[in-house]
């Protein structure tokens, strides 16, 4: 049975600008998110891997509108056949249909919603930060930080947000007496799930969990992940998870994507990856993971040199000079997305030779 789609990605870019010279000219862009195709089904989560500056936090935040995206489509929860149907016309270039296609697009792609559009949208999508001391506000009490969300979205009324603060501070487990304290008298596990606790008010279909328990420990993070599983069966969740963490991802995931200088290297259910991964980077990051067995040897893959400038990226595969099993094809062209077995996929030229 087909999963329904909640969030459509086609041909997605983030570039920042570089400006250089006396007069700030325009003179490069920092790649950070580029031409990504994806599709997040509602329901699970998608966790989304890679090492520091591959674009996994720039991808989620501009999946929420929080950074303007710089081309592409967004479809948030919209009918499947006309998404296809202006996908056509788009692919056309027929300029006789370009009237048609920005009066659709306005109507469906949040890349071009109005900001009135994106403000009624926010209480369908919202997210979670990765350190808690920073995204509580100190200054305000935990009923107040809760309640945020509803007091600006005008949802509520006062007694029915305290109904509600209610319901979901037990539901995070936090009780009445956490209610009038300040953000700093708690821990670190308590922060974070005062965060999660402001992120479920508006009752959302998407929370973005950018890095949630790289800043606790680890009896902690059990604890943060458990209830976040607990809480997706709850509420019928959909989860971006973005993490470095692989055993994390491995526990709280439905499928992978591993990400590499701005592009998707490979997506698939979590076990397909783990047990079957055909990207040399994917073999390479989980030949990181440690064995907890001081007798067992594991082969541990080096990659060679550093991650390339995102702002001139290499041609070809964006892997290739740190890839051993790179040949000519792979330094000239961009490898696509092929189908290796059902919702799993990978972008190498050379993966039915190599695996």
């Amino acid at each position: 049975m087909m999963k329904e789609t909640l969030i459509d990605i086609r041909s997605l870019k983030k570039y920042y600008p570089v400006k250089g010279g006396i007069f700030r000219k325009h003179i490069a862009d920092v790649k950070a998110v580029d031409d990504i195709d994806l599709q997040i089904h509602k329901g699970e989560c998608l966790g989304l891997v890679g090492e520091s500056g591959c674009g996994k936090t720039t991808l989620g935040k501009t999946l929420l509108n929080i950074h303007k995206a710089t081309e592409g489509r967004i479809y948030f929860d919209q009918d499947k056949n006309e998404v296809e149907e202006l996908e056509k016309l788009i692919a056309a270039e027929n300029p006789d249909n370009l009237q048609k296609i920005n009066k659709l697009r306005t109507k469906m792609d949040m890349t071009q919603y109005s900001r009135k559009a994106i403000s009624e949208l926010r209480r369908r999508m919202q997210i979670v930060f990765q350190d808690p001391s920073h995204s509580l506000d100190p200054r305000m009490l935990v009923k107040k930080i809760v309640a945020e969300p509803l007091v600006c979205q005008k949802l509520l009324g006062a007694e029915e947000i305290q109904v509600r603060l209610q319901q979901i501070m037990e539901t995070v487990g936090l009780s009445k007496q956490h209610y009038n304290r300040y953000p700093h008298e708690f821990s670190g596990g308590q922060r974070q799930r005062i965060a999660v606790a402001r992120a479920l008010t508006t009752h959302p279909d998407l929370i973005l969990m950018d890095e949630p328990t790289s800043a606790l420990d680890v009896s902690v993070q059990s604890q943060i992940l458990n209830l976040l599983k607990d809480l997706q069966k709850q509420f019928n969740l959909t989860y971006i998870f973005v993490t470095h963490h692989l055993l994390v991802v491995k526990f709280i995931s439905d499928r992978i994507a591993v990400m590499y200088l701005g592009k998707i290297v490979e997506i698939g259910k979590t076990k397909a990856v783990f047990e079957n991964a055909k990207h040399p980077y994917t073999k390479a990051l989980l030949s990181a993971i440690p064995v907890p067995d001081p007798e067992t040897e594991k082969e541990r893959i080096i990659l060679e040199g550093d991650v390339p400038n995102p702002i001139d990226p290499p041609n070809g595969c964006r892997f290739h000079p740190r890839c051993s099993y790179a040949v000519d094809i792979c330094k000239k062209d961009l490898p696509l997305m092929e189908n290796v077995d059902g919702d799993h996929s990978v972008a190498c030229h050379r993966w039915k030779e190599i695996f």
